[in-house]
């Protein structure tokens, strides 16, 4: 029967590559737990028996725990809570419009408005969809989105296994004032009362 100090050392030798090891817990004898955690705190859990170690496929986001088991919906309302309180912590600009919605079978969708065109694209690499500066911002906004995220994904074997999909993108100015259009149109259509699809809501 392997011995916890037996066990951690071979649970940090199985440790998957970027991973660390954060705690070993035993379930009962000759069995421990584990959870090894990257530098996002995205976390592995595992196992180690006398019989060796060995981590689960599946990846799950910093927050994870603490909306197991709610749906997509409410998933969407802790983010925009999260969004709210970035800009107000400095972490986003607090300029930004952050409209954060449930897309019909699409997952959870993130408009980003607020941006000017010379932000998006200034200082941008051959080949890149955005410059320097919007690509630090949209990796930190993606961040955020993927905090309760659950991915058992294996590109090796094209399964795709997300708690939700979705994603998070930067608008640009044709697309801001594409989205200002429909917002007019939808008031307009309420004046006159016609019937209108519930809008995104802004984070």
């Amino acid at each position: 029967m392997a011995t916890h100090h037996e066990a951690r050392e071979r649970a940090r030798a199985a440790a998957p590559a970027g991973y660390r090891l954060h705690t070993i817990t035993q379930a009962r004898p000759g069995r421990f737990t584990t959870t090894y955690v990257d530098s996002r705190w995205r976390s592995r859990r595992g196992t180690v028996t006398v019989d060796g170690a060995s981590v689960n496929r599946t990846v799950y986001g910093p927050k994870y725990r603490r909306s197991e088991g709610e749906r997509e919906v409410q998933v969407a309302a802790r983010l925009r809570t999260d969004y709210r309180q970035a800009r107000a912590r400095g972490v986003v600009p607090a300029h930004l419009r952050i409209s954060v919605r449930c897309g019909s079978g699409y997952g959870i969708l993130v408009d980003v408005s607020g941006l000017s065109d010379d932000f998006l694209f200034a200082e941008r690499p051959v080949g890149a969809e955005y410059g320097l500066r919007a690509a630090a911002l949209l990796e930190t906004l993606e961040l955020i989105y993927a905090a309760y995220q659950r991915d058992g994904s294996d590109s090796f074997q094209d399964c795709y296994q997300l708690r939700y999909s979705g994603r998070v993108k930067l608008l640009t100015e044709a697309q801001q004032a594409e989205q200002a259009r429909e917002r007019e149109e939808r008031a307009r259509r309420r004046g006159n009362g016609g019937t209108v699809g519930r809008a995104g809501r802004p984070g």
